[in-house]
């Protein structure tokens, strides 16, 4: 083999500047609020905070903070309590579903027991653990107490506080002595761990507080303390006598958490953290008084034993205090909310649309913004700055000047951004929108948007006799089209094709094609019945124009295709089809039934699609084979409602997101490039230290790459997913191929154009 061809090495750092901006491919990582924090525990060397969405942990040797989610192992997302062991070794976590985890740094043991069982539906929530030595832990849930064997990780015994067998919900529990303490709906309980805990007259109620609703508790010897009437007011029992403690309490604060520390108790209020010593006597409060404080929302909070008070702030993370001036904070880039309506890939990033409106299409009034990602990091635009206007559903970036875009809102019209700062707002008062019929003055509801290819802004407007816009960005100026059978209709989503037709969403009644002539308008609507666009339903929830230029259209009953949509204004046959796969001699509809809701095409020109119960797709690009099937059950994806998809054409990850917030996946699969004059390697080297495959970017589309050692053997060939190829660095036989330099042969498919580039692998002991 010649060694005098074109070499392009890529030198070590490349790879990890590509890491660094990214993903490896083939790896999830999550996108939530992880900075939502809710409770709080030391582990060790680590502060561990737990949002609903995952962990935060913090490593006081190193000054790093990292987050561990689904994405890296854990049950699920929807985590109410954290407990370390007395060893500090293990965290026992819990679930509003029942769930229950043993997490170290090594392993995690689900013990799945009550969330199995189903017996005890909307009433399976961990509202507290505590400890009883190493091995056996017991929970507060919505329905009882339950006690945990840790060392087989089942359920050991379940207890009821009631006399009948119902049901009554607990909310802390704690452990002193030999003694086991509850807080619950109806008051305050106590059992001696010698006595069998399933007689419920081993069962003691503080005769105090019968019927009353008790939440936090914190036990100590002889000591009680408590929070009662809505977490507004403590008690505390001293000497076998209850008082009432004033916490200067005046503007009714709830009471979050109450834990003991050496020599006193820590509070955790709405907006405050209180000490206390051992009479529960105020010491100190810290607040958002405090230097660096603002928007103090304590929920849980702790002190180490060097003293630092290490707080779960709903607001910031995890927040510490070494001193009575200042607090610290640690937070994770992430997005503020986990609402995902929309999502949209442009030069701006990655945008995730929070505001919704409902499956009647009637406004949520979310006021949570826009959230971008880029570069790695998130920013906002907040309520504030878009000037109240909620249900925010879509955003366009003029093309010609990046600075210059816009979002629609479900209520308020188009607002108009110029570098940053809203320029103009569009509604029924300056432009030819109109307010929705049968609603109240000044409801403007815009939802679709698209630059359309004469350059200028299109938008669809919602129930109004004029469903489509126009807006001239040079001269400001406005016009509006009637759409004959869609006039009066809930429209939304608009894309057009590469003839200039416009294609509209409706609620409920299928697909419009428009094609604007100057002054006049011509229509063809697809809807079910033969010759009619042949739908399965009229209700279309997604529809996308793929590389081929074929409609695929998603319903509420499955997957459609209308190969020659460009017929549809000539007045051809544009009766959209479903495709068909034999399986076991069986011929089946891909997709039939499926409520799908989002669509999305990767570079290779495969399809993504979400569905309402199923989870998401990865099809071939004819449609015809499942490439792969993501549920919640076998991948990171919080749930199988995947709402929206984009896709970063320039890295191939895939942003998903589900009802439950958002993921994103790097797939093999980015857009192809026009010649082979930039191909990278990354990872490269390939150290042990990485995992998944080696890749090549910057093909051409449809290239093929053979893979030969130094000496010129071939290990591995394949085609080109979109512009990239990945290699699992395994040969032929499916074996890891040895340490070594590695020489990748690219050509394009006319076989005009030829590189050559180097990779090497070094593997481990």
């Amino acid at each position: 083999m010649k060694r005098d061809l074109l070499f392009l090495v890529v030198i070590c750092f490349w790879g990890q500047i590509l890491l660094s901006q990214g993903i490896p491919v083939g790896q999830w990582r999550s996108h939530l609020p992880l900075n939502e924090t809710h409770s709080i525990a030391i582990l060790g060397d680590e502060i561990i905070a737990a949002s609903s969405y995952g962990l935060l942990r913090y490593d006081l040797v190193d000054d790093v903070l990292s987050d561990f989610t689904k994405v890296d192992g854990l049950g699920g997302i929807g985590i109410t309590a954290i407990k370390a062991s007395p060893n500090s070794k293990e965290l026992l976590i819990g679930y509003e579903d029942g769930l229950l985890e043993l997490w170290s740094e090594n392993n995690i043991i689900q013990i799945p027991d009550i969330f199995a069982s189903g017996r005890y539906p909307g009433k399976s929530r961990i509202n507290s653990i505590s400890f009883d030595g190493e091995n056996k832990a017991f929970v507060a849930t919505g329905f009882g107490v339950v006690e945990l064997d840790l060392i087989y990780g089942v359920v050991k015994g379940t207890y009821i506080l009631s006399q009948d067998g119902t049901t009554i919900q607990t909310f802390d529990i704690e452990i002193d002595s030999d003694s086991l303490f509850v807080s619950s709906e109806k008051g305050f309980w106590s059992a001696s761990l010698a006595d069998p805990l399933y007689l419920f007259s081993n069962w003691k109620q503080d005769q105090r507080w019968i019927d009353t609703i008790i939440n936090e508790i914190s036990v100590s010897e002889n000591s009680r303390l408590i929070s009662t009437k809505q977490n507004e007011s403590v008690w505390f029992r001293s000497n076998g006598a209850w008082s009432k403690i004033n916490l200067n309490n005046s503007s009714g604060n709830k009471i979050k958490s109450i834990r003991k520390q050496e020599n006193g108790y820590v509070i955790s209020r709405d907006f405050d953290v209180v000490i206390t010593n051992e009479l529960c006597v105020q010491k100190q409060t810290y607040s958002s008084a405090m230097g660096n404080n603002d928007n103090f929302k304590p929920l849980d909070a702790t002190i180490h034993d060097n003293g630092t008070i290490w707080i779960a702030n709903s607001s910031k993370g995890l927040t510490f205090i070494d001193n009575l001036d200042y607090a610290q904070h640690r937070t994770i880039t992430s997005p503020p909310y986990s609402s995902v309506f929309d999502l949209n890939y442009s030069d701006h990033g990655i945008d995730v649309f929070s505001g919704a409106i409902d499956p009647t299409w009637t406004a949520s009034y979310c006021n949570q913004g826009v959230f971008t990602f880029r570069d790695e990091n998130w920013s906002v635009l907040n309520s504030l700055e878009l000037n109240q206007a909620k249900d925010i559903l879509s955003k366009v970036i003029n093309p010609n000047d990046t600075s210059h875009w816009f979002v629609s809102s479900w209520g308020k019209g188009v607002l108009e951004f110029k570098n940053g700062m809203l320029d103009s707002i569009w509604n029924s008062n300056n432009s030819t929108l109109l307010d929705a019929l049968g609603s109240i003055p000044g409801d403007v509801r815009v939802g679709g948007m698209l630059w359309g290819n004469d350059d200028a802004l299109w938008v669809t407007n919602a129930l109004s006799n004029k469903p489509l816009h126009r807006y001239d960005p040079q001269t400001k100026s406005w016009k509006s089209y009637g759409l004959g059978p869609f006039n009066g209709l809930s429209t939304k989503q608009i894309n057009q094709s590469n003839d200039d037709v416009f294609w509209i969403q409706s609620r409920t009644d299928g697909l419009l094609a428009v094609l604007i002539d100057e002054d006049n308008s011509s229509l063809r609507r697809l809807t079910t019945g033969i010759n009619n666009g042949n739908l399965p339903s009229s209700s279309v929830n997604s529809f996308v124009f793929e590389r081929d230029n074929e409609l695929w259209i998603g319903t509420i009953d499955g997957l459609v295709v209308c190969f020659n949509p460009y017929d549809a204004i000539s007045g051809g046959n544009i009766d959209a089809q479903e495709l068909l796969v034999e399986e076991n001699g069986i011929v089946q509809k891909v997709l039939s039934g499926e409520n799908i809701l989002s669509m999305a095409v990767d570079g290779a020109n495969r399809k993504w699609i979400g569905t309402a119960d199923g989870g998401l797709f990865l099809l071939s690009p004819d449609g015809l084979k499942t490439i792969a099937h993501f549920t919640k059950s076998n991948s990171p994806i919080f749930s199988n409602r995947v709402n929206s998809l984009a896709i970063d054409d320039k890295s191939g990850e895939v942003f998903i997101g589900t009802s439950r917030g958002l993921v994103s996946y790097r797939s093999n699969a980015i857009e192809p490039f026009l010649n082979l004059n930039d191909i990278h390697v990354f990872p490269n080297p390939y150290e042990p230290k990485h995992f998944g495959p080696i890749s090549l970017k910057g093909l051409t589309e449809d290239s093929y790459v053979k893979v030969t050692n130094s000496s010129g053997r071939l290990v591995f060939e394949g085609p080109a997913t979109g512009g990239q190829f990945s290699w699992t660095t395994n040969g032929f036989n499916d074996t890891p191929v040895p340490s070594g330099i590695y020489l990748f042969w690219i050509t394009n498919p006319l076989g005009t154009e030829t590189k050559v580039v180097q990779g090497v692998i070094i593997r481990g002991e």
